[in-house]
Protein backbone atom coordinates (compact mmCIF):
# COMPACT_ATOMS: atom_id res chain seq x y z
CA UNK A 1 0.00 0.00 0.00
CA UNK A 2 3.07 2.22 1.06
CA UNK A 3 4.37 2.02 -2.63
CA UNK A 4 0.86 2.83 -4.12
CA UNK A 5 0.54 6.06 -2.50
CA UNK A 6 4.20 6.88 -3.29
CA UNK A 7 3.30 6.75 -6.76
CA UNK A 8 0.13 8.81 -6.54
CA UNK A 9 2.12 11.33 -4.97
CA UNK A 10 4.58 11.42 -7.33
CA UNK A 11 2.22 10.66 -10.62
CA UNK A 12 0.28 13.81 -9.04
CA UNK A 13 3.23 15.78 -8.84
CA UNK A 14 4.17 15.23 -12.75
CA UNK A 15 1.20 15.86 -13.87
CA UNK A 16 0.23 19.00 -12.32
CA UNK A 17 3.99 20.39 -13.54
CA UNK A 18 3.43 18.66 -17.29
CA UNK A 19 3.32 21.01 -20.04
CA UNK A 20 0.43 18.90 -22.10
CA UNK A 21 -2.55 20.09 -21.11
CA UNK A 22 -3.87 16.81 -20.85
CA UNK A 23 -1.43 15.19 -18.63
CA UNK A 24 -3.08 18.49 -16.19
CA UNK A 25 -6.54 17.90 -16.11
CA UNK A 26 -5.42 14.01 -15.55
CA UNK A 27 -3.56 15.13 -12.38
CA UNK A 28 -6.83 16.94 -11.50
CA UNK A 29 -9.30 14.34 -12.21
CA UNK A 30 -7.15 11.74 -10.56
CA UNK A 31 -6.20 14.02 -7.30
CA UNK A 32 -10.41 14.37 -7.21
CA UNK A 33 -10.60 10.81 -7.35
CA UNK A 34 -8.01 9.88 -4.59
CA UNK A 35 -9.66 12.74 -2.33
CA UNK A 36 -13.35 10.93 -3.19
CA UNK A 37 -12.04 7.51 -2.00
CA UNK A 38 -10.89 9.71 1.31
CA UNK A 39 -14.67 10.88 2.02
CA UNK A 40 -15.82 7.91 0.74
CA UNK A 41 -13.81 5.91 3.29
CA UNK A 42 -14.84 8.29 6.07
CA UNK A 43 -18.41 7.90 5.04
CA UNK A 44 -18.49 4.19 5.56
CA UNK A 45 -16.43 4.79 9.33
CA UNK A 46 -20.06 6.90 9.75
CA UNK A 47 -22.41 3.89 8.07
CA UNK A 48 -20.78 1.09 9.77
CA UNK A 49 -20.87 2.62 13.57
CA UNK A 50 -17.04 2.74 13.51
CA UNK A 51 -17.54 6.34 14.71
CA UNK A 52 -20.45 5.64 16.61
CA UNK A 53 -18.78 3.33 19.23
CA UNK A 54 -16.22 6.53 19.80
CA UNK A 55 -17.03 8.09 23.31
CA UNK A 56 -18.90 11.25 23.40
CA UNK A 57 -16.19 13.65 23.60
CA UNK A 58 -13.65 12.09 21.30
CA UNK A 59 -12.93 14.71 18.81
CA UNK A 60 -11.69 12.29 16.10
CA UNK A 61 -14.54 11.72 14.25
CA UNK A 62 -15.29 15.04 13.90
CA UNK A 63 -12.47 15.99 12.44
CA UNK A 64 -12.35 13.14 9.97
CA UNK A 65 -15.45 14.63 8.84
CA UNK A 66 -14.95 18.03 8.91
CA UNK A 67 -11.81 16.44 6.69
CA UNK A 68 -14.25 15.19 4.67
CA UNK A 69 -16.34 18.04 3.95
CA UNK A 70 -13.60 20.46 3.43
CA UNK A 71 -12.23 17.32 0.54
CA UNK A 72 -15.57 17.93 -0.81
CA UNK A 73 -15.46 21.53 -1.52
CA UNK A 74 -11.76 20.67 -2.99
CA UNK A 75 -12.80 18.11 -5.49
CA UNK A 76 -15.48 20.27 -6.84
CA UNK A 77 -13.22 23.17 -6.99
CA UNK A 78 -10.93 20.80 -8.75
CA UNK A 79 -13.33 20.03 -11.34
CA UNK A 80 -14.67 23.27 -11.98
CA UNK A 81 -11.15 24.25 -12.91
CA UNK A 82 -11.03 21.56 -15.92
CA UNK A 83 -12.20 24.27 -18.37
CA UNK A 84 -9.46 26.63 -17.07
CA UNK A 85 -6.83 23.92 -17.13
CA UNK A 86 -7.98 23.18 -20.96
CA UNK A 87 -7.45 27.25 -22.08
CA UNK A 88 -4.25 27.75 -19.91
CA UNK A 89 -1.27 27.88 -21.91
CA UNK A 90 1.99 27.18 -19.55
CA UNK A 91 5.88 28.41 -19.96
CA UNK A 92 8.99 26.46 -20.19
CA UNK A 93 10.36 25.71 -16.36
CA UNK A 94 13.80 24.94 -16.00
CA UNK A 95 15.23 22.21 -13.86
CA UNK A 96 17.07 23.99 -11.41
CA UNK A 97 15.68 26.97 -9.30
CA UNK A 98 16.05 30.79 -10.11
CA UNK A 99 15.59 33.83 -8.09
CA UNK A 100 12.23 34.24 -9.54
CA UNK A 101 10.84 30.86 -10.01
CA UNK A 102 11.08 27.39 -8.32
CA UNK A 103 12.53 25.13 -10.97
CA UNK A 104 10.96 21.30 -11.93
CA UNK A 105 12.58 19.61 -9.72
CA UNK A 106 11.89 21.88 -6.63
CA UNK A 107 8.05 21.55 -7.83
CA UNK A 108 8.08 18.07 -8.04
CA UNK A 109 9.47 17.47 -4.53
CA UNK A 110 7.19 19.77 -3.14
CA UNK A 111 3.79 18.68 -4.56
CA UNK A 112 4.99 15.16 -4.12
CA UNK A 113 5.55 15.77 0.05
CA UNK A 114 2.24 17.67 -0.20
CA UNK A 115 -0.01 15.25 -1.10
CA UNK A 116 1.84 12.72 0.83
CA UNK A 117 1.28 14.82 4.21
CA UNK A 118 -2.63 15.12 3.15
CA UNK A 119 -2.80 11.65 2.82
CA UNK A 120 -0.59 10.81 6.26
CA UNK A 121 -2.51 12.84 8.69
CA UNK A 122 -6.07 11.78 7.85
CA UNK A 123 -4.52 8.31 7.61
CA UNK A 124 -2.90 8.39 10.86
CA UNK A 125 -6.26 9.61 12.46
CA UNK A 126 -8.34 7.23 10.95
CA UNK A 127 -5.76 4.25 11.98
CA UNK A 128 -6.54 5.18 15.50
CA UNK A 129 -9.87 4.84 15.23
CA UNK A 130 -9.49 0.89 13.73
CA UNK A 131 -10.25 -2.19 16.04
CA UNK A 132 -6.92 -4.40 15.63
CA UNK A 133 -7.57 -6.21 12.64
CA UNK A 134 -5.25 -6.79 9.08
CA UNK A 135 -7.08 -3.82 7.52
CA UNK A 136 -5.78 -1.71 10.24
CA UNK A 137 -1.87 -3.27 10.28
CA UNK A 138 -1.74 -2.14 6.39
CA UNK A 139 -2.90 1.40 6.95
CA UNK A 140 -0.94 1.81 9.91
CA UNK A 141 2.67 0.13 7.63
CA UNK A 142 1.47 2.75 4.96
CA UNK A 143 1.25 5.59 7.43
CA UNK A 144 4.81 4.83 8.86
CA UNK A 145 6.00 4.15 5.22
CA UNK A 146 5.26 7.25 3.97
CA UNK A 147 6.27 9.35 7.05
CA UNK A 148 9.87 7.43 6.38
CA UNK A 149 9.42 8.82 2.49
CA UNK A 150 8.46 12.19 3.86
CA UNK A 151 11.76 12.31 5.65
CA UNK A 152 13.99 11.22 2.84
CA UNK A 153 12.46 13.80 0.24
CA UNK A 154 12.33 16.97 2.84
CA UNK A 155 16.45 16.32 2.74
CA UNK A 156 16.25 15.96 -0.74
CA UNK A 157 14.94 19.17 -0.67
CA UNK A 158 17.26 20.65 1.39
CA UNK A 159 19.93 19.74 -0.62
CA UNK A 160 18.31 21.28 -3.83
CA UNK A 161 17.58 24.54 -2.45
CA UNK A 162 21.02 24.67 -1.58
CA UNK A 163 22.49 23.83 -4.62
CA UNK A 164 19.83 26.53 -6.21
CA UNK A 165 18.23 28.83 -4.12
CA UNK A 166 14.63 29.51 -5.09
CA UNK A 167 12.73 32.59 -5.10
CA UNK A 168 12.64 34.28 -0.75
CA UNK A 169 9.78 34.59 1.07
CA UNK A 170 7.66 38.11 0.13
CA UNK A 171 7.07 38.49 4.01
CA UNK A 172 8.18 38.00 8.12
CA UNK A 173 4.43 35.69 8.06
CA UNK A 174 5.28 33.56 5.27
CA UNK A 175 9.15 32.84 6.28
CA UNK A 176 7.72 31.89 10.00
CA UNK A 177 4.84 29.81 8.28
CA UNK A 178 7.80 27.84 5.90
CA UNK A 179 10.08 27.43 8.82
CA UNK A 180 6.43 25.78 11.24
CA UNK A 181 6.22 23.23 7.59
CA UNK A 182 9.50 22.68 7.66
CA UNK A 183 10.12 22.25 11.53
CA UNK A 184 7.18 19.65 11.16
CA UNK A 185 8.39 17.93 8.04
CA UNK A 186 11.74 17.07 9.85
CA UNK A 187 10.03 16.25 12.93
CA UNK A 188 6.82 14.34 12.50
CA UNK A 189 8.72 11.02 11.20
CA UNK A 190 11.18 11.16 14.05
CA UNK A 191 8.18 11.68 16.63
CA UNK A 192 6.43 8.95 14.63
CA UNK A 193 9.25 7.09 15.16
CA UNK A 194 9.51 7.19 18.88
CA UNK A 195 5.72 6.03 19.11
CA UNK A 196 6.16 3.51 17.07
CA UNK A 197 8.99 1.85 19.54
CA UNK A 198 6.42 2.73 22.45
CA UNK A 199 3.95 0.52 20.79
CA UNK A 200 6.61 -2.07 20.35
CA UNK A 201 6.97 -1.60 16.23
CA UNK A 202 9.89 -1.74 14.78
CA UNK A 203 10.68 1.07 11.74
CA UNK A 204 13.79 0.69 9.42
CA UNK A 205 15.12 -1.62 12.50
CA UNK A 206 15.20 0.81 15.09
CA UNK A 207 12.66 1.03 17.84
CA UNK A 208 13.06 3.16 20.42
CA UNK A 209 12.34 2.59 24.04
CA UNK A 210 10.35 5.93 24.81
CA UNK A 211 7.23 6.05 26.90
CA UNK A 212 3.84 6.15 25.33
CA UNK A 213 2.16 9.27 26.90
CA UNK A 214 4.86 11.58 25.74
CA UNK A 215 5.35 9.56 22.42
CA UNK A 216 1.69 10.10 21.67
CA UNK A 217 1.49 13.73 22.91
CA UNK A 218 4.54 15.07 20.92
CA UNK A 219 3.36 12.96 17.47
CA UNK A 220 -0.16 14.47 18.06
CA UNK A 221 1.00 18.43 18.51
CA UNK A 222 3.76 17.91 15.67
CA UNK A 223 0.61 17.06 13.21
CA UNK A 224 -1.68 19.91 14.98
CA UNK A 225 0.83 22.53 14.53
CA UNK A 226 1.46 20.89 10.67
CA UNK A 227 -2.31 21.02 10.54
CA UNK A 228 -2.51 24.48 11.21
CA UNK A 229 0.71 25.70 8.90
CA UNK A 230 -0.46 24.11 6.19
CA UNK A 231 -3.97 25.62 6.90
CA UNK A 232 -2.72 29.13 6.78
CA UNK A 233 -0.34 28.49 3.96
CA UNK A 234 -3.01 27.34 1.68
CA UNK A 235 -5.59 30.11 3.11
CA UNK A 236 -2.57 33.07 2.11
CA UNK A 237 -1.71 30.76 -1.82
CA UNK A 238 -5.99 30.92 -2.22
CA UNK A 239 -6.85 34.46 -0.76
CA UNK A 240 -3.79 36.10 -3.64
CA UNK A 241 -4.89 33.90 -6.28
CA UNK A 242 -8.63 34.37 -6.34
CA UNK A 243 -9.44 37.63 -3.89
CA UNK A 244 -6.16 39.77 -4.55
CA UNK A 245 -6.02 38.69 -8.46
CA UNK A 246 -2.58 37.88 -8.23
CA UNK A 247 -1.81 34.59 -10.21
CA UNK A 248 2.13 34.80 -9.94
CA UNK A 249 2.02 33.64 -6.71
CA UNK A 250 0.62 29.91 -7.21
CA UNK A 251 2.55 29.86 -10.67
CA UNK A 252 5.62 29.75 -9.15
CA UNK A 253 5.15 26.45 -8.09
CA UNK A 254 2.48 25.10 -10.14
CA UNK A 255 2.27 25.35 -14.35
Amino acid sequence: MTFFYLALALGLAVGLNHPARLWRMGAQLSGAAALFMMVFSIWLANADGTFAARAADDLRPVLLNAMAVIAVFVILLLLALLPVQWRRQVETVPDWNRRQSWGTIARLLHWTSAVLMLIALPMGMFVTLLSPSPERASFLAAHIGIGVALFFLLLLRWLAQGASPGPASPSAASRLNKLALYLALATLPVSGLALAGATGVSVLGLQPAVPLPPARALHIGLSVLFAIAFAAHAGAVLWHHFALRDRQLIRRMLR
